[in-house]
C-alpha cells in the first residue's frame, strides 16, 4: 500500500496470546503439596482420606481447581492459579489473534511521517484471567517493518534495524534505523538515512521499559523487542524521519517527501511507503 501525506502500510493489528491466568490461591486447609486435604479433599491417587473415591471433587494437586476442569496438573505448591488451574510458571505466552483484544479501546491520532508523530492510545484493558500482557513491536512477518521513499519496501536495507546507541530501553524509548532513497522528478535517486523512534508510557505517563522478547519469555513471530503492559491502559508515540545526506538534517519523512521535487508532486499517491505495528501476546 502506497500513500502520501499519511502513514503508509501501518499495521494496526494488536495480537495477543491467549492463555489462562488469574489469582486464585489454594483454599484454606488444602494440602498444597498434592497430598490429603484436611477438609476432606482428595489425595494424589484420587481417593479421600478414608479410602473412598472423591469423584467429581478430586483436586489432586490441591490448587483449588477440581481435576475435571484442571488443565495444568501438578501445579507447584502454594502457586496462584487461574480458573482452569494453571499457574504462571505452567503457561507459555501465546499470540492474540483478535483486534482489539481485552475489550480495550484503541484511539489513533497524528501521522507517523508528520511533526509530532503518530499516537496510539489504549484504554479500558480488561485483564480478566491473565497473568501477563505483552506488546511486541514489528512482529508481523507478512508485513516488512521499514521505510522507503522510492517505492515498496523491497530490499533488506529498507527494513528497520534496532539502534542500541539511540535507544533508551529502561526509559521506554526504542529506536530503529535503515537506509533508503527518494526518487526525484529527474529520475535520480537521492540516498537517505531513515529513523523510527517509538516511546511507550502507562496511563500515568510513566515510562514502560522495553526489553528483548527473550527477557519477556515470548517466542515472537518476527519482533525482537517489546514491553509488558501492567495496568489497564498505555500510550505509544512513533515518529519516522529521514536524514538528507546533503544537509544532515532529520525531518519527518512525509514532510520531507512533500517538499521534495518528486514525480508525483501535488497528488495523493507517491513512492513513500512505511510500515509499523505491534502485536499482543499474553498468558
Amino acid at each position: 500500500m502506497i500513500l502520501k501525506n499519511r502513514v503508509l502500510g501501518t499495521t494496526f493489528a494488536i495480537f495477543v496470546a491467549t492463555s489462562c491466568a488469574n489469582g486464585q490461591a489454594a483454599p484454606s486447609g488444602s494440602d498444597v503439596d498434592g497430598g490429603s486435604n484436611l477438609d476432606g479433599g482428595s489425595k494424589s491417587d484420587g481417593t479421600s482420606p478414608d479410602g473412598a473415591s472423591c469423584g467429581a471433587t478430586c483436586d489432586s494437586d490441591g490448587d483449588g481447581v477440581v481435576d475435571g476442569i484442571d488443565k495444568c496438573p501438578k501445579t507447584p505448591a502454594k502457586a496462584v492459579v487461574n480458573k482452569v488451574g494453571c499457574a504462571d510458571s505452567q503457561l507459555t505466552p501465546k499470540l492474540e489473534p483478535t483486534f482489539p483484544p481485552y475489550g480495550l479501546t484503541w484511539t489513533p491520532t497524528g501521522d507517523l511521517g508528520k511533526a509530532g508523530g503518530l499516537t496510539w492510545t489504549y484504554t479500558g484493558i480488561q485483564r480478566g484471567d491473565l497473568f501477563h500482557i505483552y506488546w511486541i513491536v514489528c512482529d508481523d512477518p507478512a508485513t516488512p517493518c521499514g521505510l522507503s521513499l522510492d517505492g515498496p519496501i523491497d530490499v533488506p536495507a529498507e527494513n528497520w534495524v534496532f539502534s542500541a546507541p539511540d535507544s533508551d530501553l529502561p526509559n521506554g524509548k526504542l529506536v530503529f534505523t535503515n537506509t533508503t532513497g527518494i526518487l526525484l522528478a529527474d529520475t535520480t535517486t537521492r540516498p537517505l538515512m531513515g529513523r523510527l523512534t517509538v516511546t511507550i508510557v502507562d496511563a500515568s505517563n510513566v515510562a514502560i521499559p522495553f526489553v528483548t522478547v527473550a527477557t519477556l519469555g515470548v517466542t515472537a513471530r518476527a519482533g525482537t523487542y517489546g514491553a509488558e503492559i501492567m495496568g489497564t491502559g498505555y500510550k505509544v508515540v512513533a515518529l519516522a524521519e529521514v536524514e538528507d545526506t546533503l544537509t544532515s538534517t532529520w525531518t519527518p519523512y512525509m514532510d520531507y517527501y512533500d517538499a521534495a521535487a518528486t514525480p508525483d508532486t501535488g497528488d495523493a499517491g507517491g513512492n513513500a511507503t512505511t510500515s509499523f505495528g505491534g502485536s499482543f501476546y499474553d498468558k
